[in-house]
């Protein structure tokens, strides 16, 4: 890239972040009361102010938020991130209410993301969103919740292992929402932040499918299940599930935004689990051990 075309995507990407920092401030004066705004993390802030201003050269990490929406006496949570070049991509957005179950959740954030996707790209689409949710969130209250079913037989149901691939995993309050779900459907596994974003997910079939269809429904910019891998398909007649629960695992950064993870730390990450024959299969390439 020549030293102009740097230069010109610099301006860009400081332009947008004005764009953010100056559609936060407008949020702030509408949702005033205290704990109805907060920023995700105050650091980041004031590192896109700095940047704004010229202090540094190094683009920050993405803008993240949460608004608390109030609606008929309730609080609907919008999780918000982001990234430098918001608003040309759109914005991450999750949205939970403890009035809400999982199937619930699943279709409200849906809409949001099919909603988002019709929005004209390069202006501002944060205050549209919420007057979307103002109008639209309690119908996914009144959505027919699941009828119970049967206690479902341990020993006899599949056991499957989930690779999915992300173009990145940055949002804190996503990243929780991910392990809350986890835990919630006791499934096992891990995720890798940063970029890409790398999640193993294991347990019965039923609660695997469960958890992605509810993690694929929110808005991502690029998300796929890459690999699958059942119990029936093992011949090694070792324990399929790897893990004991769900975590998320963070190694050395590495890149200018600190955004990259260790690739070498995660490939003993996965040998320490006698996973490690999948590293190739998620990227394409042989690591390279001393």
């Amino acid at each position: 890239m020549s030293e102009q075309n740097e230069e010109t995507r610099g301006k860009n990407v400081s332009e947008n972040m004005q764009v953010q920092l100056d559609e936060l401030e407008s949020l702030q004066a509408m949702f005033y009361n205290p704990g109805e705004i907060k920023l995700e993390d105050v650091g980041v802030f004031n590192l896109i102010q700095d940047y704004v201003a010229g202090k540094t050269m190094s683009v920050p990490p993405s803008l993240g938020f949460t608004v608390n929406v109030p609606i008929d006496h309730n609080k609907f949570e919008m999780c918000i991130s982001l990234c430098y070049e918001y608003p040309y991509v759109e914005p991450e957005i999750v949205v939970r209410n403890c009035l809400l179950n999982r199937k619930q959740h699943m279709e409200l954030n849906k809409k949001i993301g099919e909603f988002l996707r019709k929005l004209p790209k390069g202006e501002p689409c944060i205050f549209t969103v919420i007057s979307w949710l103002q109008d639209n969130a309690l119908d996914y209250c009144k959505l027919e919740k699941p009828k119970a079913t049967p206690e479902k037989c341990q020993k006899d149901e599949e056991q499957v292992r989930y690779w999915i691939y992300s173009h990145h995993i940055y949002s804190k309050t996503k990243r929780k929402a991910l392990i809350d779900l986890a835990n919630e459907l006791k499934i096992t596994g891990f995720v890798m932040p940063g970029k890409p974003g790398v999640i193993c997910i294991e347990g019965d079939t039923s609660d695997v499918i469960e958890w992605w269809q509810t993690v694929k429904s929110m808005n991502w910019k690029k998300i796929y299940c890459k690999i699958t891998e059942s119990n029936k398909e093992d011949l090694k007649g070792t324990n399929f599930l790897k893990f004991h629960n769900f975590t998320e695992q963070v190694f050395e950064n590495r890149g200018p935004k600190f955004n990259h993870m260790d690739m070498g730390e995660f490939y003993k990450y996965l040998e320490k689990h006698e996973l490690g024959y999948i590293f190739k299969d998620i990227f394409g390439v042989e690591i390279k051990t001393p």
